[in-house]
C-alpha cells in the first residue's frame, strides 16, 4: 500500500516522491495533475500490477513531472524488501521477494532521484 499512497501524496506540496510497486490509478492523469517528480520502481512478474509502471510513466509524461519510472524484468513484487522468517518463506512460495541487483539498482535511482531533486528544492 505504501507506493499507492506515495503515488496518490505526489501532487501535494512535496518535493520528490517515491513509488515502488504502487497501484496507478485508472484515471491517473486526472490525479497526477501537479504531481512533484517521482521515481518509481516496478517488477515485471508482478501480476497484481502488470502495465501499471507504463500507464505511470504515460500520466506523468501527460503533464510534464520529471520522473524516473523503471519495470525490473525477471523480479516480481516486493523485489526491494529483504524479509526472513515466515515472510521470505511465502516469498519463495509465491516468487515474490528480495533480488540483490534489482534492489541495489532501484535504491541507486532512488537516492540519485532524491539527491538532484531535494537538492533542487535548497536552492
Amino acid at each position: 500500500m505504501g507506493g499507492g499512497f506515495a503515488l496518490l501524496a505526489a501532487p501535494r506540496p512535496y518535493a520528490v516522491a517515491a513509488v515502488n510497486y504502487g497501484m496507478v490509478p485508472k484515471d491517473a492523469e486526472r490525479i497526477l495533475a501537479g504531481a512533484c517528480p517521482v521515481v518509481a520502481s516496478y517488477g515485471a512478474r508482478d501480476r497484481t500490477l502488470r502495465g501499471h509502471a507504463a500507464r505511470l510513466e504515460q500520466a506523468l509524461r501527460a503533464h510534464g513531472v520529471d520522473h524516473d519510472v523503471k519495470e525490473y524484468s525477471g523480479v516480481s513484487h516486493s523485489f526491494l524488501n529483504r524479509h526472513t522468517g515466515w515472510a521470505a518463506a511465502l516469498g519463495r512460495v509465491t516468487g515474490m521477494g528480495y533480488d540483490a541487483a534489482s534492489a541495489d539498482d532501484a535504491w541507486r535511482r532512488i537516492f540519485a532521484f532524491f539527491d538532484r531533486h531535494l537538492a533542487e528544492s535548497r536552492s
